[in-house]
């Protein structure tokens, strides 16, 4: 039974692992455990990322460059932009008769 002066972790057992979880395999023969290493580890540079506001369209542009700062990838990209630049017009309706 348990009482106001008991600890809870009284009540546990030895063998109990937290939350029941398996415990860790052994490395495979022939393999060496991680070693951490000497350092941080190497990073690749991070893309400059620039935000670009088209006023003309009221359109915000995500635009991503190299180190050399040459544009790689835009959001929307550079045929969406034409898009929204130059709508294709409707087609015109043949059912619809404005003669009169």
């Amino acid at each position: 039974m348990l009482s106001a002066t008991m600890p809870v972790a009284a009540l546990r057992t030895a063998t109990d692992s937290p939350r029941n979880l398996p415990a860790s395999a052994p490395p495979a023969a022939g393999t060496s455990p991680a070693i951490p290493l000497a350092g941080p580890p190497p990073t690749a540079p991070a893309p400059s990322t620039q935000l670009r506001i088209d006023t003309s369209l009221s359109l915000v542009v995500l635009e991503f460059r190299g180190p050399d700062g040459e544009l790689r990838q835009s959001i929307p990209t550079p045929r969406e932009i034409d898009a929204y630049r130059n709508p294709p017009l409707p087609a015109s309706d043949p059912k619809v008769d404005v003669s009169g």
